[in-house]
């Protein structure tokens, strides 16, 4: 089949590149040229296990290319993938001017009765919106043609998002007609999906399903944080309290870890979004809302605590060197928008402190967040990063943390106080080792 692809960033890339891998024939749009040059040879220009390797096979068999004409990408395909970004305004709704924009060119160029499918992240409503959108916008363009809408939200964790693709757990088509239906079972056909991981519902009903999904994980995460906090003030061990929690069939063990909170592109955006829907429908999410308050909170209090031991004890911020080990916002990806380590890294240096990092793949990503501090730098290993260092603050839970041997850790320190934001090192054996061992709720482990 002919598809076309708005968006070469993360979802677009993605989508483009496995819907060719499937034996389609796919176009992908996108206007940045620093991006597309890139993408020409074969680079991508994320981190993605797997990426760089996909992208250079389907290139190569010429199922998958790339334009910077929105208009060339339009005219191409039968079934066309809204993948465009949907950033946050000032206030916390979405942004879709990219995506309308999107539209108006659709509406111009692209065959009558093409199906139009949102893969971004919207608000619910917006099927209709661009429905509205592309009608006039035909209408303007003297075009006597109609166009159809329908929802086919991502469900993509960075760091296996080829997986997720190929096994996805579900797949949701939000359509309005049994064409579209149709059409979108075509598309994934080769994936043989189940009757059971195919769920076919309103264009709205798939809207909010993958906001739904994001802010469920976020409160999780948030209302663990909150429980490791109350352990630490009331002598609990929050992997005590985790274990018994999930041994509980109705509970589960997935997204039960503390630590200082999520970050992405996607979860901060979401719940906020959501948030936001629900005032203007009249509807306030306060479980939401209460997720994103605890998240920004929780962000910021490794290093409020890390300044608060450094003060009781009388030692000078500016005499004093933090190895940040992870810049990420979480492992397998380059990804720092909205990082807990890019927070506190912020909070750290404007503190006083020398911040020395390490992450094996978010160096880059990570320096022009913070090219604007003279205290940061970056080193070449994790054990670097803690020479000489006064304090270590663990803030993405890379796997080759986990192995490092905490007594390693304390020889080459200068003072061996650890601060654990993901939980990487055994309780008993950091502090058997001489490490002044902190960790949200593990203070009495």
């Amino acid at each position: 089949m002919k598809i076309s692809v708005y968006g070469a960033g993360y979802v677009g890339l993605v989508q483009a590149s496995c819907l060719a891998r499937l034996g389609h024939n796919v176009v992908c749009a996108e206007l940045s040229v620093a991006r597309l040059a890139a993408l020409a040879r074969g680079k991508t220009p994320f981190y993605e296990p797997g990426m760089d390797e996909l992208l250079t096979e389907e290139l190569a068999n010429g199922r998958l290319r790339f334009t910077s004409d929105p208009a060339d990408a339009a005219a191409h395909g039968e079934v066309q993938f809204l993948a465009v970004g949907t950033p946050p305004l000032d206030d916390g709704s979405s942004d879709l001017s990219y995506l309308l924009g999107a539209a108006d060119t659709i509406a111009a160029h692209a065959p009558a009765d093409s199906l139009i499918v949102t893969k971004s992240t919207v608000p619910v409503g917006t099927g209709q919106k661009l429905a509205a959108r592309l009608k006039a916008a035909a209408a303007k363009a003297g075009r006597d043609v109609k166009f159809r809408v329908a929802s086919n939200p991502e469900f993509l964790a960075e760091g296996h998002a080829l997986k997720d693709f190929m096994e996805p757990q579900r797949t949701v088509f939000g359509v309005s007609d049994a064409r579209a239906e149709g059409q979108l079972r075509e598309i994934y056909a080769p994936l043989n999906l189940s009757a059971a991981q195919t769920l076919v519902m309103s264009v709205e009903s798939a809207e909010l399903a993958k906001y739904a999904a994001n802010a469920m994980l976020a409160v999780r995460i948030s209302f663990m944080n909150e429980l490791a906090n109350l352990a630490d003030a009331t002598g609990a061990c929050i992997d005590s309290v985790r274990e018994a929690m999930s041994l509980d069939d109705r509970v589960g063990r997935k997204f039960l870890n503390s630590g200082c909170g999520y970050g992405g592109s996607c979860f901060p955006k979401d719940v906020t979004s959501l948030v936001k829907q629900g005032e203007a429908a009249g509807s306030v999410m306060h479980i939401a809302n209460a997720a994103a308050e605890i998240n920004v909170r929780q962000r910021q209090l490794m290093a409020d605590r890390l300044i608060e031991l450094f003060r009781s004890e009388g030692r000078k911020p500016g005499d004093s060197v933090v190895a940040l080990w992870g810049l990420a916002f979480k492992p397998d990806t380059d990804d720092v928008r909205e990082a807990p380590a890019i927070v506190m890294a912020q909070r750290l240096l404007e503190a006083g402190f020398k911040v020395k990092a390490y992450d094996p793949q978010a160096e880059h990503t990570a320096k022009a967040e913070l090219a604007g501090f003279s205290g940061f730098s970056t080193e070449a290993t994790a054990m670097d990063a803690v020479a000489d260092a006064d304090v270590l603050l663990v803030a993405t839970e890379w796997k080759e943390f986990v192995s490092i041997d905490p007594r390693d850790v304390a020889r080459l320190m200068r003072t061996p106080i650890v601060f654990d934001g993901r939980s990487v090192f055994n309780v008993a054996a950091a502090r058997a080792a001489g490490l002044r061992y902190h960790a949200f709720g593990r203070t009495h482990a």
